[in-house]
């Protein structure tokens, strides 16, 4: 039977067939049509069929960065079932967890996954075949080449329908396990859509894929796949190797977060690289400093494209493009917004009674795109609170200025109240990182008897500076109340996958033996 073209599955069968004859990726100096991918992935999902798994089975990749992971990802989109995405660095505990309560019935894994897999399986009773890449077949298990080289490669008619799970991606809180993030085939498809509307990728795109596919990497990979662009795809995140790739393979379009561009600019300080290739760096997680941007507006040109979304809406809420970027040099407060609503987003600012707030107050931003995730896996409840008649709630909290441009204060659960006042620890960071021997900042509460949470700015320095120049700094500049009580200097501080500071590890010394994460 024939699905509905506004699924996921569809659209990926399609853009396969639309740029057959393209160059689909370089990986380990090995070049793939979109062709090869095309046929390769067909083999995967005619094998997932011939196992038996229908369209929301849940099957999971645990692989690293690789032709491996790009070829499994798309077999399992084709196929119709629901993809679990999961890469090597993520904890043998959360991994275990995951899978559990998925209800993954089927993985693709490394071999050098298999020995902590065995330890897992007495606890997975729903997972039924385990394919190894690099690995012999047995029992469970199956080797990746006996799995896919013995199907044929014939395509795979759609049979999903809009409402159908395509991907359940698994996102980290400040607490407790991972949530399930579940996004339908249509949902998938309108994401799709929106990146290639409001992203100015190009076919011609040569875009470098550097940090783990089964996160944001991934979804930019789906994205340019529609538009038919040629990746390279690097294992592991190498700064130097970045700049090395740029010059030689004349890289157009790359993804990184600031605090990465930061140290980009820092590298071509000491060694020169030819950069004039690139047309678009896409960045996110983080607002970028005012001095910075005009520094990577000098080294790389205008190219830089902020993007601003989450798991639960993946990556397309709201755009600062290219024209904002060059405009924040006469306005630099543009660079505190993370630009205007993506075209298929409805975006409103709202009080705790989920009221709409006039221009420039602050409030909790939601959203409505036909996009937005489903739910929560198995937590209707988190789902009702987050999901309000058809309205996602972000938990971010911001404004909207006069010409539509949107400011994130902070997370909701971020927030420090300390003295019974509010604080919001970006405000206090984009003071402080003004501060000329500050090169990294992240601010946080730290719990104390007396004001339930101090304002404590962790402080990785540049230069000599101390506790009271930080705080005098901020004397002017901040609200008595949110000013920083603490300034702890760190020679690093420590960073998520995709290089976001890592507030979570952050607290967590600071809170230890507490049964909650709020004094």
């Amino acid at each position: 039977m024939l699905g509905d073209i506004q699924t996921a599955q569809a659209l990926f069968i399609n853009a396969f067939k639309k740029h057959r004859d393209r160059l689909f990726c370089r990986v380990d100096g090995l070049d793939y049509k979109y062709l090869d991918i095309d046929r390769a992935s067909n083999r995967v999902a005619n094998g997932i069929r011939k196992l038996g798994y229908k369209i929301n089975d849940r099957l999971a990749i645990i692989l690293p960065n690789g032709i491996d992971y790009v070829v499994a990802d798309f077999g399992i989109l084709k196929s119709g079932t629901t993809l679990v995405p999961l890469n090597l660095n993520v904890s043998e505990s959360d991994i275990a967890y995951i899978l559990k309560e998925a209800d993954v019935k089927m993985a693709i894994i490394d071999a050098s996954f298999v020995d902590k897999m065995k330890a897992m399986l007495a606890n997975l009773p729903a997972l039924k075949h385990i394919v190894v890449v690099g690995g012999n077949s047995g029992g469970k298990y199956i080797s990746w080449d006996d799995f896919k080289n013995k199907q044929p490669d014939r395509e795979i008619i759609p049979d999903s329908a809009p409402d159908d799970d395509a991907v359940i991606a698994f996102t980290g809180g400040t607490t407790g396990k991972p949530k399930g993030v579940v996004l339908s085939q249509k949902g998938v498809f309108f994401d799709m859509v929106a990146h290639s509307v409001d992203l100015p990728y190009q076919t011609d795109d040569r875009m470098l894929l550097m940090t783990p596919l089964s996160h944001g990497a991934g979804t930019l990979m789906l994205a340019g796949t529609v538009k038919g662009t040629n990746f390279i795809i690097e294992k592991t995140v190498d700064l130097v190797r970045a700049l090395e790739l740029i010059e030689k393979e004349k890289i157009t379009t790359i993804f990184l977060v600031p605090t990465i561009i930061y140290v980009l600019l820092e590298f071509l300080k000491q060694k020169q690289y030819d950069t004039s290739s690139l047309r678009l760096i896409v960045y996110g997680a983080a607002p970028i400093s005012e001095t910075r941007l005009a520094e990577a507006l000098q080294t790389f040109g205008p190219v830089l494209v902020q993007g601003y979304g989450q798991t639960e809406c993946p990556n397309m809420i709201t755009t600062l493009t290219v024209e904002d970027h060059i405009k924040a040099l006469d306005h630099p407060s543009l660079l505190q917004s993370c630009g205007r609503p993506d075209i298929m987003v409805s975006l409103k600012i709202v009080d705790d009674s989920g009221n709409e707030l006039p221009i420039g107050q602050i409030g909790e931003i939601i959203i409505n795109t036909p996009y937005t995730m489903k739910c929560y896996l198995n937590q209707p409840e988190l789902t009702a609170k987050t999901i309000v008649d058809g309205w996602l709630h972000t938990g971010d909290m911001g404004r909207v200025d006069e010409e539509g441009y949107v400011y994130i204060v902070d997370r909701k659960k971020d927030m420090i109240i300390s003295g019974g006042m509010n604080v919001f620890p970006t405000e206090v960071e984009e003071v402080i990182r003004k501060h000329p021997q500050v090169n990294e900042v992240s601010v946080i509460g730290v719990p104390d008897d007396h004001w339930g949470e101090v304002v404590t700015a962790c402080v990785v320095p540049k230069g000599d500076v101390s506790e009271e120049e930080i705080k005098n700094f901020c004397k002017d500049r901040l609200s008595k109340y949110a000013q920083p009580k603490k300034v702890i200097f760190k020679e690093q501080l420590p960073h998520t996958l995709i290089g976001k500071i890592d507030k979570k590890a952050l607290r967590e010394p600071y809170w230890q033996g507490k049964t909650r994460r709020v004094n």
